[in-house]
């Protein structure tokens, strides 16, 4: 169950609220998996992506961030956000191309086998609740 967000609760700070809105959104798509596919090229035409939209502005602006950073910082979370949904999907860590990549001669590509076979050992909630903290921590030490 994901925490009731109150945006004027001064005892929860915008990347918990941040994180909640976040969780939501993969909520959401997991329950209807099926229009994963569509997030990029139909964000702008559903109320719900929109009003979701608005509220994740409203905490950032909260936050402090305003301008060119608040833009920034928008697209930064969605681009992780939309991103780990269409990857946890679509392609995820658990499957063929993981696979194949932990497979791949350890003398000609040896970082990235070795990256895959630690990857095919995260499940889909640590690898998006983990890229979602180092947004967040990139983020906090843009806003300080």
């Amino acid at each position: 169950m994901l925490a009731v967000l109150d945006r004027d609760d001064p005892a929860v700070g915008w990347e918990e609220r941040i994180e909640t809105m976040a969780l939501r959104m993969r909520a959401a798509f997991g329950a209807h998996a099926s229009v994963v596919p569509l997030t990029l090229t139909r964000r702008h035409d559903s109320a719900g992506s929109l009003r979701w939209g608005e509220t994740v502005a409203g905490i950032l602006a909260d936050a402090g961030f305003t301008g060119p950073r608040a833009a920034i910082a928008m697209r930064a979370l969605l681009a992780h956000i939309v991103g780990a949904i269409q990857l946890e999907h679509l392609s995820a860590l658990s499957g063929e191309g993981t696979a194949a990549l932990a497979g791949l001669p350890a003398d000609e590509f040896p970082l990235l086998a070795r990256t895959a076979r630690h990857a095919r050992l995260l499940g889909p909630d640590e690898e998006f609740r983990g890229g979602l903290a180092a947004v967040l921590r990139g983020l906090r030490d843009d806003a300080s």
